[in-house]
């Protein structure tokens, strides 16, 4: 038993010496992703819907706020769905940079995106608003980008996090970084 319990000991004593100088191993989780977090999910499918001209999809998503809402009705949205839908139907947002403002917890976001335009290949921003009603996120859209008074609470202006798509190279992050907002 003294023999088993001395080899025990010795394995253990060699595992922890051969470990020395080797990176910490940290319990922080990674950083998610913006198809990770529901609301962003949700903001990037609403941006690609509005990108392919599919308004009614995004008419669909959206908020029913009359204030908020980019038509009066389903039957309106689909009078506006781009002549040239079918060509970019399938096609994907797939290289962005985001901003998250978290407005108020759990509860409303706004979203900046940076993005290649679908048609001119040009760089454009849009600006999302989501909002948590009930189980369901839904959407807004900001036709004029949103303003330092929309990402501020209580005379503060919210902290933002950053998202970007996988497998971007250092160039393509310093394109589609979009501002800050405040700025």
């Amino acid at each position: 038993m003294k023999k088993i319990l001395a080899f025990i000991s010795i394995i253990l004593i060699v595992g922890v010496i051969a470990s020395c100088g080797k990176e910490e191993a940290t319990t922080e989780p990674k950083p998610k992703t913006c198809e990770q977090v529901e609301s962003c999910k949700t903001a990037l499918k609403y941006a690609t819907y509005t990108e392919q001209g599919a308004e009614d999809k995004a008419y669909k998503m959206e908020t029913k706020d009359v204030n908020l809402t980019s038509y009066d009705n389903l039957a309106k949205a689909k009078e506006y769905i781009a002549s040239d839908y079918n060509q970019y139907q399938h096609t994907k947002i797939n290289k962005y940079g985001i901003l998250e403002y978290e407005v108020s917890p759990n509860e409303k976001y706004i979203y900046k995106f940076k993005f290649k335009d679908f048609r001119t290949g040009e760089i454009k921003t849009f600006t999302v608003g989501v909002l948590k009603e009930g189980d369901k996120y839904l959407t807004y859209q900001y036709f004029n980008g949103a303003s330092k008074s929309d990402v501020t609470t209580s005379g503060e202006i919210v902290g933002h996090k950053r998202y970007y798509s996988p497998e971007l190279t250092q160039q393509e992050k310093k394109e589609l970084t979009p501002l800050p907002v405040e700025k």
